[in-house]
């Protein structure tokens, strides 16, 4: 017999949500939460449970963390307005759904954590002035005060994190620091497979975090530090690897190096086809780990203070 399918409009109808393009919303045993769809997506599923966590937030944290493998999720994350979680996406993800769902509603009415009928920001009762809103396409009802406050605290935030310097220099010592360890990484690699390239992206994805770390900002002047600074290094120490293990191979040989680095270049296939791949998939490995930092930077220039709004 067929399988009945069970996608997100299935899911949706099942449990009386909204349902969108790309997600759906509602209540679900009480809760009001919101489910994001992408195949595509960065990440492809991300599950939102609307409440007030303060004074449980540990207690969530160490749930999620002890029951990451039985849930099957990938990430997770305790924020102001409730929990984010994040499925392995395999086949028949919304079965999985709502069994993560299942399993976080009870664990959070087990915690004594508020359901829709009080405001995620303040835990109490949704009563007197209120308002539907949405904050970063989450749509949830609260008290009016309750919006106003977090919205102009958002601004403030974002402002004084525009005003802080940009250490630009210290970024890129973070970006060189990165990329070395991912030249580390190559050397190993090559050493095993003869083939390293994948530490392109090591470096890279290394680089922008320690970037960050060291006070650079996210800026498109960090997208293209880092990237670049990855191939340079990439590049530099492929030319290491193929000097040193030509002259590791020198025996028998009346010549320099370099000539013997030629003379395998013409006369061995299979030599000549590792360093044409090498060389190529640095570049395709660079470009993966830098379109990842892009998209990141593209997500973050985004204003969470913009995309708090009352609905309707």
């Amino acid at each position: 017999m067929k399988k009945q399918k069970y996608g997100m409009k299935e899911f949706a109808e099942s449990h009386g949500l909204t349902c969108t393009k790309r997600s759906c919303y509602g209540l679900y045993k009480g809760y009001r939460i919101h489910v994001k769809y992408a195949l595509m997506g960065n990440p492809s599923c991300l599950i939102t449970v609307v409440t007030d966590t303060k004074g449980r937030d540990k207690d969530i944290e160490k749930y999620l963390e002890k029951n990451k493998r039985d849930l099957k999720i990938s990430q997770y994350g305790v924020v102001g307005i409730g929990l984010m979680v994040s499925p392995q996406v395999y086949r028949g993800v919304f079965r999985r759904v709502e069994e993560i769902l299942d399993k976080l509603v009870a664990q959070l009415s087990k915690l004594g954590c508020p359901n829709a009928v009080y405001c995620p920001y303040c835990g109490t009762e949704l009563a007197g002035d209120t308002v539907e809103m949405e904050e970063s396409g989450i749509p949830f009802k609260a008290h009016e005060a309750c919006y106003e406050r977090a919205h102009a605290a958002m601004v403030r935030k974002e402002e004084a994190e525009r005003a802080a310097p940009d250490k630009k220099a210290a970024g890129i010592a973070g970006a060189l620091l990165g990329a070395l360890a991912g030249a580390v990484a190559f050397i190993l690699m090559y050493l095993w497979w003869n083939f390293a390239a994948i530490a392109a992206a090591i470096s890279v994805l290394l680089g922008a975090w320690l970037y960050g770390r060291m006070g650079g900002k996210n800026t498109s002047f960090k997208v293209v530090t880092v990237s670049i600074v990855s191939l340079i290094v990439m590049f530099a120490v492929f030319a290491l690897c193929v000097f040193l293990q030509a002259k590791a191979n020198m025996e028998g040989f009346d010549g320099g190096v370099i000539a013997k680095i030629l003379q395998d270049w013409q006369n061995d296939a299979q030599y000549k086809q590792s360093i044409i791949l090498n060389f190529i998939f640095i570049f395709v490995f660079d470009l993966v780990g830098t379109a990842y930092i892009l998209f990141s930077f593209l997500r973050a220039r985004k204003s969470i203070a913009a995309r708090m709004r009352r609905i309707g």
